[in-house]
């Protein structure tokens, strides 16, 4: 077993790897001299950098964290469109494995570790004759699982998961669980500590969820909706919304979402100016302490609106316009699952903090580095006890 590589697999998409992957990747820069390296083997989502087609996540943790990976490296096959059909009708192209396992011999030889991100669920790749475990098990790296939090479900899913990575017989060196609910933290921790304890799978941390790292940003939104800076004292990055209102609904609905969501910007057609006559008086009376993070306005300017970007002015709120209608706009950012992007410092830094605070990375590192001998029996009674509990599991009548 590779003791310099890592690969961290998830139970699906959006289940945290390059969430935890940037926490992690920020520690061993600290504690390694040797440095380290990041990878994402299949790539599938992309994105443009210099005309060219490189993987979103890798670009992400190579640009955020200053790793300076050539990107050929860092994601050496992207599954683009119509490439899936293509394999399967000319099996080209025919070099996958070859072309994966000449970046990660790379990346080895540059530093002392390597972190390999996982794509989806460890069954994406297997168009290619490559899933995740077929990866871990080229490169001969053990796995840490990353799970989406809850009891029920994340057993169910662990299930599921470990079970490609166990017919390779690939060492699964333990699970983080991601995204618990503060309120809830106590009543999982209570049922999945004993649970993984059982089968031998150490737990490494959990991860609470914080609401703003899955809400778009106000450069995201910009972004998506196309706006036109009207009153911003920031760049459109640094505004620090937290996702969005529909500005639907009567004058005080709308006031009580902003309420209680003070960082969130809101999205009002150009009609609706009694709304904004109502955040001003709010926000003047001292009923409303703060709020909206932002505010967007939706559809072709009306008439006498320069009171608005006089009122955003002295109120301190950024504001924005976009040509589409505000239910167009909401329509978009709907369908749209929004992850971190490269210039969310304040984001990335938090999210750093939060992964170092609650997972032992330490403890991580001390697993990587048994004794090849003691790691090896280790690995051999967790993958008895688990094969017996997955047997029982699947051949129950």
């Amino acid at each position: 077993m590779n003791k310099n590589g890592l690969y961290i697999a998830g139970s699906d998409m959006n289940a945290g790897k390059t969430t935890f992957s940037l926490g992690l990747i920020s520690w061993l820069e600290e504690h390694q001299e040797g440095g380290v390296s990041f990878m994402k083997p299949l790539g599938q989502k992309t994105t443009l950098v210099d005309g060219k087609q490189v993987g979103g996540d890798t670009f992400l943790v190579n640009t955020s964290l200053g790793l300076d990976i050539p990107l050929e490296y860092a994601t050496p096959f992207t599954m683009s469109s119509g490439i899936s059909e293509k394999f399967l009708e000319e099996g080209q192209p025919d070099d996958i494995e070859k072309t994966i396992m000449k970046a990660y011999k790379y990346l080895i030889s540059k530093s002392d570790m390597v972190v390999v991100e996982g794509t989806g669920h460890p069954g994406v790749g297997s168009v290619f004759n490559l899933c995740n475990a077929s990866v871990a098990s080229a490169m001969n790296i053990p796995v840490l699982l990353v799970l989406d939090a809850g009891i029920g479900r994340t057993i169910d899913r662990f299930t599921l998961c470990s079970s490609l990575f166990l017919r390779r017989e690939i060492h699964l060196l333990g699970v983080v669980i991601n995204k618990v609910l503060e309120s809830k933290m106590e009543k999982v921790r209570k049922y999945l500590d004993p649970w993984f304890a059982e089968r031998g799978i150490p737990v490494f941390g959990y991860i609470p969820y914080v609401k703003s790292f899955a809400k778009p940003s106000m450069g995201m939104l910009g972004r998506e909706l196309g706006v036109e800076t009207l009153i911003s004292r920031k760049m459109n990055e640094d505004v620090p919304v937290e996702g969005f209102i529909a500005g639907f609904g009567s004058g005080s609905e709308i006031i009580s979402e902003i309420s209680n969501s003070p960082e969130s910007a809101l999205l009002l057609s150009t009609r609706r100016h009694e709304v904004i006559d109502a955040i001003v008086a709010r926000r003047l009376s001292g009923s409303l302490k703060k709020g909206p993070g932002a505010i967007v306005l939706c559809g072709m300017p009306g008439e006498n609106e320069s009171y608005i970007s006089d009122a955003c002015d002295k109120l301190d709120i950024p504001l924005y316009r976009s040509l589409k209608s505000a239910g167009d706009s909401v329509s978009v950012l709907n369908r749209r699952i929004f992850k971190i992007e490269p210039g969310e410092s304040v984001k990335i830094s938090e999210i750093v903090r939060t992964v170092k605070e609650n997972v032992d990375i330490e403890r991580i590192m001390a697993s990587l580095q048994w004794p090849e001998r003691t790691q090896k029996k280790t690995a051999e009674n967790t993958m008895i006890r688990l094969k017996s509990w997955v047997s029982r599991i699947f051949n129950r009548r």
